[in-house]
């Protein structure tokens, strides 16, 4: 049985702190001080000095004449080695964007990496969907992100998985590893009362997007943006002739005997018909197939 990989390990915030410097300093135009990066992210002088003394030993950072930090050679070798597998990732891109196209809505692909789900890249569409989410996004792994992955690993992930789930809807999410396992996908409802606090939700992590020292804060409000998607609809449902409201559909992506991604799209209709909704699967499986074929 395809397994998945779905271990937890428990979080590190030193780590956290180094990645952080990192991605500020990548992300960033020119050079920054040391006191520029440690009052963005909110950390103090002292910490902040001695993770740039430890990235400049590992030639992970180099600092200027003027005593700025910018990227150092060691990361731009990394990433030299990494230029075969960002080609990959235009390719994953590439798909996503034809089925994005083919469906009329945004889509996503997102990989289970410990206690979190990674969006690894994303193509917009017509609409809010995907929505305030961008490739590198991390979510909590907690129901109902990673159904897809979860439905084929093993019985301990899948248990912890539900447990994350508040208790009244544990059963449902259990159905949901059922129906993936039957069908293939699964697909969530729709309350159009929950439209206009997707919108806003959106907004909010378009704004803090620029806003390294807010971090935490987005990562809640995208926790919580993951969590509105309505009911999940039951195999009765989605075997059903009658049209159904669809927020999101989602097919795991199969690679041999590893199931490590999922393909999502985000209809955000209030009536999908039957016809329709097999298009959407359809179009879904086939973008899966030749994601994994491509890894």
């Amino acid at each position: 049985m395809p397994t998945g990989n779905t271990g937890r390990a428990e979080s590190s915030p030193p780590t956290r702190r180094v990645v952080s410097v990192v991605e500020l300093l990548a992300a960033h135009d020119g050079a920054l001080t040391s006191a520029e990066i440690a009052d963005t992210l909110g950390l103090s002088r002292s910490t902040m000095g001695a993770i740039l003394g430890t990235l400049e030993e590992t030639g992970w950072v180099r600092r200027l004449p003027d005593l700025g930090y910018e990227p150092g050679p060691a990361l731009l070798v990394l990433g030299g080695r990494l230029r075969d597998r960002l080609r990959d990732h235009d390719r994953l891109e590439a798909e996503l964007r034809r089925l994005a196209e083919r469906v009329g809505c945004g889509a996503a692909l997102t990989s289970i990496a410990g206690s979190e789900v990674i969006f690894v890249a994303v193509a917009g569409g017509p609409g809010l969907i995907p929505a305030g989410i961008e490739a590198g996004t991390r979510i909590p792994l907690r129901p109902p992100a990673g159904a897809a992955v979860l439905a084929h690993a093993g019985l301990p992930a899948q248990r912890a998985w539900l447990q994350q789930a508040p208790p009244e809807r544990r059963a449902e999410f259990e159905q949901v590893l059922e129906t993936v396992r039957a069908l293939g996908y699964c697909a969530w409802g729709l309350d159009a009362a929950s439209l206009p606090t997707l919108r806003v939700l959106a907004e909010v992590v378009d704004h803090l997007s620029d806003r390294p020292a807010d971090k935490a804060l987005r990562e809640r409000v995208l926790a919580l943006l993951a969590t509105i998607g309505g009911a999940a609809h039951s195999r009765a449902d989605l075997d059903s002739d009658r049209a159904l409201p669809i927020s999101y559909l989602t097919v795991p992506v199969l690679d041999g005997d590893r199931v490590a991604m999922e393909v999502q799209i985000g209809p955000l209709s209030v009536a999908v018909g039957a016809a329709e909704r097999a298009e959407y699967v359809r179009e879904t499986v086939s973008a899966a197939r030749r994601i994994a074929a491509a890894g």
